[in-house]
Parts: structure tokens; sequence; C-alpha cells
């Protein structure tokens, strides 16, 4: 007896629920959900540790299933295992990302089933859910050359800027977009492609240029129609605007502060929406989301750096430079 409750606290401190008494002296000692960032066509992994102190073999069912952040499953995957007697097994399941999954955040479920789940009566050994999960995106830019099949360069005007093509460079690896000393001047590339719902991130250190702002943003014409901001004051108090535009007005605003310095290092800002949300994350921590008023068609992915003509227009005594490591999407 002392050993069933010894048995049936260690699966409550798993995080683990059900029994079947066929199965119920086996040790599901530890599930390995995958972390960190896939593409597509790239294989996720995720294990799961059970031990069989019995003398007999015991056959369990084991179950990957995957869902999006919002919480629908998207696949599942089952394979039937065998633990010899007195042994220790690691289970690992694969799952290759597929073309068509759209890039974002997404979970695994692990569950040990004493039979097929298909079976009438079938029961659930133990279960977890990675908390963390794990994101997927489809390419990512790390522009070791600024490819004309995907971005175009502006030359343009732009509240107090002219946004000039000679301002984007590429060199060892970065974008850079300048903004001349003694001048109001910026630039901006935007993608060729309208792009859909998804995850868009950049990893970007912005110049130190007050009055001036950075945008990773989505927009297609008319003005306040179509468009989902995020925004960067340049300078070191690191105030941050996330907006989205709309049925020719402004729905959502929001005004806060990052926490550091964004002209002193690279951090991560990444666009996350789908036909129901809009979220918004800075070095993978979230930030914001709205659950309305966004536009719901294809715009274009943009970065600029510019000068607004709501802010003072305070030209930089040297030029300043806004430096992108890479994008993804």
């Amino acid at each position: 007896m002392r050993r069933v409750l010894l048995f049936i606290i260690g699966l409550m401190v798993l995080g683990l629920t059900g029994c079947n008494a066929n199965n119920e002296n086996l040790m599901i000692k530890s599930f390995n959900h995958p972390t960190g960032v896939y593409f597509h066509q790239e294989k996720i992994n995720a294990g799961i540790e059970i031990f069989n102190p019995t003398k007999n073999e015991k056959e369990v069912w084991i179950e990957l299933r995957l869902y999006k952040s919002s919480g629908n499953q998207i696949d599942s995957i089952i394979e039937n295992k065998t633990i010899g007697s007195g042994k220790n097994e690691n289970f690992a399941l694969e799952w290759i990302i597929p073309d068509e999954l759209i890039s974002g955040n997404y979970q695994t479920e692990l569950i040990v089933w004493d039979q097929s789940p298909d079976t009438a009566g079938a029961q659930r050994l133990g279960e977890s859910r990675g908390e963390e999960g794990f994101s997927v995106f489809a390419t990512q830019d790390n522009f070791d050359n600024l490819d004309e099949n995907v971005w175009l360069v502006s030359d343009s005007s732009l509240g107090r800027s002219k946004l000039k093509s000679d301002n984007v460079s590429v060199s060892n690896g970065e974008l850079s977009i300048e903004i001349p000393g003694n001048s109001l001047n910026g630039g901006e590339i935007y993608t060729q492609e309208l792009k859909g719902y998804g995850a868009f991130e950049t990893r970007m250190k912005l110049p130190n240029a007050p009055s001036s702002i950075t945008g990773f943003f989505l927009y297609k014409a008319p003005d306040y129609f179509y468009e989902i901001d995020i925004e960067v004051y340049n300078q070191p108090d690191g105030t941050l605007l996330l907006t989205t535009y709309a049925d020719g007005e402004k729905k959502n605003t929001y005004v806060g502060n990052q926490g550091f310095d964004p002209t002193k290092g690279f951090h991560d800002y990444r666009i996350e929406y789908d036909e129901n949300q809009v979220s918004f994350y800075i070095d993978s921590v979230f930030v914001k989301s709205w659950s309305d008023g966004f536009p719901k068609e294809g715009m274009y992915l943009m970065i600029n750096s510019w000068f607004p003509k709501w802010l003072d227009g305070v030209s930089p005594k040297e030029t300043q430079i806004l430096r992108v490591d890479w994008v993804r999407y």
C-alpha cells in the first residue's frame, strides 16, 4: 500500500494523470518538449523517459499533439512502444514542419496511453503540456546581401524626412539605415510581396537620434486602413509605440517603456497575428495584444528610420545608424 501511495504521489509531482491496472507500475520519469526556433522542413523532437520495474514487458502508446498558440490542435502523431522488464527507455517522436505551416508560436502535448487512444476505454497513464513552446518561421534573411527579389528601397518623403536609397546599405551581415549628421533624412526598405497572417521578427540596434523613430511594421495603402506598427523612439529612454489602423482610423495604441536603452545593443522585436488577434513581443517577452481593430488583408513588411512631424525634428550632429542583424517571417 505504501508503495502504491508513493507512486501516486510521484505522478502528482510530475503533473501526470490517469492510471491503468495493467500498467500501474510504470514510472514516467520525464517529458521533453521542443523549444527554440525552427524553420519549414526542419524536424522537431519530443521525448519521454519511462521505467518498467516489473518482471513483464509493458506496452504503451505515446501521442504527440501539436497546437497553435490559440489552443487549436493542428496535428497528432501516435506510436506504439514496448518497454522491456527492468528497462529504462527513452522514446523520441519526430515531426517535420510542413511548408504550409504559418509562422508563429506553437506548443506540444505528450500523452502516454495504456492502449491505442482510438480504442474504447483507453486511459491516460500520464501527460504533459510544453508551456514554453517553440517558434516556426518560413525564412530568415541574414542580410548577406540586399536581395532585390525580396526587398525594395524607398526614395520618397515621410514626415520631416527624405527617405533616400543612398542611406540604405548592407555589409558584414547587417542592414544599415543611416541618419546622416546635420540632416533629417533617413531610409526605408519594404518587401516586394504582400504578407499574410504569421509572425514577423527582427533583431536591431537603434540609432541615437532623439526626435526620430525606427519602425518595424506591416502596411498597405491607403493610410489608416492597413497598418500594424512597432515604433521605437531613437533615444536611450526606450519609449515604445504599438499601433493598429483599420477602416480609415487608428484603432489601438499602446505607449510604454522597454526597460533598456535600445541604442546600446541588439534586441528582438516581433509582431504575431492571425484572424483573431495581434500580439507584440520584445526579446520574446509578451508586451501587448488586441483581439479587434486590426486589418485582415495582406500588407508589406517594412523597416524604416525617420523624423515624424509630431516630434521636434532635431538633427544629430553626427551620422547615426540603424543596424539590423536579421529579419524572419
